[in-house]
Formats: structure tokens, sequence, C-alpha cells
């Protein structure tokens, strides 16, 4: 009898084959309002609300919607409700177009919606790729498990194209975000007229320090104290200059 049973085994352990599943996101999900989403769009921040990330190295980067989170937290209320992941693990839609994604790589948005793609210039990064994505079709899309770690990144780059970039964007932003360029533009101006005030001032009260302690020696040491009390102005200018400055780019 034991014999047969030992058969038995041998028999069924030579017929089992293990099943490959596909490894699953990991996280805790929450609920937002997304119009089409579908599972592994990249999504980002907007006013108001959301929308699929639509720009290279998004600043926006936000999470990755999934359809199979492990845990989730619903929210009532939502008329177009996906559930997506800002850390963990996500199955996320990417596509060769920047290149063939190797485990380990940085991931981040492209101009397509929704879609990621290899990360080579600096920027805001979805994550690391923990699988690898080959295709010689740039329009063909997959999905590769990453994780989630959204960050800016340095060093993908070389000087020259960051330059390049930062000269890019600066021509773009007046346009797509004229309310924030005219900030900084409005900030870059104070600060500019803050300093030409302080050196004016500074430049005038030197002057008039040297000249008169030629005619009036004696009084030397009060020129001097002088002096200083009015670099001190010049200072505070300069100072003032730039708390105004920081004040119109966080408020």
């Amino acid at each position: 009898m034991f014999k047969n049973i030992f058969l038995v085994f041998i028999v069924l352990i030579s017929f089992y084959k293990p099943v490959a599943a596909q490894e699953s996101s990991t996280g805790v999900a929450i609920a937002i309002e997304l119009a089409g989403g579908e599972d592994g769009d990249i999504v980002c921040s907007a006013q108001g609300g959301y929308r699929k990330c639509n720009k290279l190295n998004d600043s926006s980067l936000f999470a990755v919607v999934t359809s199979n989170p492990t845990a989730k937290f619903e929210v009532t209320g939502l008329d177009n409700p996906v559930f997506v992941l800002t850390s963990g693990k996500a199955n996320v839609k990417v596509s060769s177009r920047n290149g063939n994604i190797n485990e380990g790589d940085f991931v981040t948005s492209s101009e397509i919606d929704g879609l990621g793609q290899l990360a080579t210039e600096n920027g805001f990064v979805l994550g690391t790729a923990l699988e690898s994505y080959e295709s010689g079709d740039g329009d063909a899309v997959g999905k590769i498990l990453i994780s989630i770690s959204i960050h800016p990144e340095i060093g993908l780059s070389s000087a020259r194209s960051n330059l390049l970039q930062v000269i890019r964007q600066g021509a773009t932003g007046a346009i797509l975000e004229p309310l924030d360029s005219l900030r900084y533009l409005i900030a870059a101006l104070v600060v500019i007229a803050s300093f030409v005030m302080g050196f004016v001032y500074f430049g005038r009260v030197a002057r008039s320090g040297v000249e008169a302690i030629g005619r009036n020696p004696l009084a030397s040491r009060i020129i001097q104290f002088n002096m200083i009390l009015h670099i001190v102005m010049s200072i505070v200018i300069v100072l003032i200059g730039l708390a105004i400055a920081y004040l119109i780019l966080i408020l």
C-alpha cells in the first residue's frame, strides 16, 4: 500500500509545473477623480484636480493608476473614481520612444498622455524600473513593474544639455504659465533694484566720507562711524529687497 502511495506521489510531482504569475501592485491606494483613467496611467496634479501626465519630466508627478491594489481607501461622491498609488510598486504603461528601459533605470513621464519612458534628462522621475522593456516600435505600449519614488533626479544629462533645457523651459514658461512667469520676473526686478540701490547708496556715502575726512581729519572717527552706519543701511536695503522678492514667490 505504501509503495502504491509513493508511486502516485512520484507521478504527481512529475506532472507538476509551476505557474508564473505577473507581480501585482503593492501599497495603499487612494481614490481620486480622473476621467478616462486606466490601469498603468501616470497621473499628475493640476489646478482643481488631476490629469494624465503629458509633459516630459513633469514636476507635477503624483501617482499611478492601479486596478488591483492590495489595499485602498475609498472616497464617496466622486464622479469618475480611480485608485492610484503614490508609493510602493505598480505596473506602469511605458514605451521605448526614448530608448529601451533596463532594470534599474529611472522612468519619467512623456509627452503622451499617461505614458512613461526612459529618463535621460535631469528632472522629476516617477521611480525605478524593476523590469526591462525593449521594443523596436517607439509607438508600442507595454507595462513594467516600477518602484514608485517621485523625486527630482540630477546627473542624468550633461551641463550643456542642462543649459539648453533651462533655456527651452524658460522660453515656453511665459506662454504655458504666464502668472508664474510674471511673479518670477517681478521678483528678479526687485532683487536687481535692491542691489542697485544698495551699491549706489554705498558709493555715494563712501565718496562723501572720504572727502569729509580729507577736509576735517580731527573728526575722522565720527565720520568713520557714520560711514559704518550707512554701510549697514545699504546692506539692510539689499536684504529688504531679497525678502520682498521671496514673499512674491511664495505668496
